[in-house]
């Protein structure tokens, strides 16, 4: 009975320990980034492959890269300050850019709210 007992005692903390240590599915080293396939070396890696240089980008996807990112450091800063979605008032909000020219100016939609306002 102490080596069943010892056994399953062996399998429980086997499968606390992997239900609780996230593996890289690239490298298979133990990263703790929540609801991540890949650690963040593994991560900056493959961004480096395959997001295109600033430089490569058309006119139009710079001016919209730019303008995002005024807008993030606009926010970090607290001079744009984070509201509720303007069509649902949820508060989990995201920025959208009317007009791109002006990044500061930036209206708050939720997810879905956000896709639908593009689908139209």
């Amino acid at each position: 009975m102490d080596q069943v007992t010892g056994w399953l005692a062996l399998l429980w903390n086997m499968w606390n320990t992997c239900a609780m240590e996230k593996l890289c599915s690239l490298c298979r080293n133990p990263h703790d980034r929540k609801g991540q396939r890949y650690c963040r070396p593994c991560h900056a890696s493959y961004m480096r492959e395959h997001r295109p240089p600033h430089s490569k980008l058309s006119a139009e996807a710079r001016k919209k890269a730019n303008a995002r990112a005024y807008a993030n450091v606009y926010k970090r800063r607290g001079l744009i300050p984070k509201g509720a979605c303007f069509i649902c008032e949820a508060v989990d909000a995201e920025m959208h850019h009317g007009d791109y020219e002006r990044p500061t100016e930036v209206l708050w939609l939720c997810r879905s709210c956000h896709l639908a306002h593009h689908k139209s």
